[in-house]
């Protein structure tokens, strides 16, 4: 005997005899099976990505512009639910100064002839008189938050927000949509304004 137990299989001479002896599916992949996966899963990806993240970004600004519509809401009518003690806390606009805002910068200021409100116009702009506490009545605000860029007149696309009128009664405040056209304007078929009653 060699001393070599006989159980004991031969070693192969050479590592490339071994390496051709071993089956494709224990080898892995070739460059070339590769790039090829890489390009069907890119082109399956440029096909599905943008429209998900277009529905989710258009969801997320009709949230964002709903909620903003909320808060506008309450500061012009009031919130009769927000109370304290029984009485309500949160007047809005109209029921301290007596009418709606003639545009949204009057929540923001009673003096829209100055600052960053001097350049902004619309029919009716007028200094609106402090609040009175015997009275009970004038501009008892800030009523919205500023930020310097009068953000909160504009809907989440950039389209200022407008009052639902309806009858001569002002119902509410609206937004574009998504669509950034008020229903019924020339091209503005599909209704998905949002909106938020009075």
């Amino acid at each position: 005997m060699n001393g070599l137990s006989s159980l004991t299989p031969p070693r192969p001479s050479n590592i490339i005899a071994q390496v051709r002896r071993t089956s494709a599916c224990q080898r892995g992949w070739s460059l070339v099976e590769l790039l090829v996966v890489i390009s069907v899963l890119g082109i399956i990806l440029a096909f599905f990505v943008p429209p998900i993240v277009s529905r989710i970004t258009t969801h997320s600004r009709r949230v964002q512009t709903q909620q903003e519509l909320n808060v506008l809401r309450d500061a012009v009518a009031g919130n009769p639910g927000a109370t304290i003690g029984g009485q309500v806390v949160q007047m809005g606009f109209k029921q301290d100064v007596g009418r709606l805002p003639r545009s949204l910068v009057e929540l923001a200021t009673n003096d829209p002839f100055s600052g960053i409100y001097a350049n902004v116009m619309y029919i009716g702009k007028e200094v609106i008189p402090e609040w009175d506490p015997y009275l009970k009545k004038g501009w008892n605000g800030p009523y919205v938050r500023e930020d310097g860029n009068l953000s909160y007149s504009e809907d989440a696309w950039g389209i200022p927000y407008r009052y639902i009128v309806d009858n001569n009664e002002t119902l509410g405040l609206e937004s574009a949509g998504p669509d950034q056209l008020f229903f019924g304007q020339p091209g503005g078929d599909v209704d998905d304004d949002i909106r938020a009653r009075f």
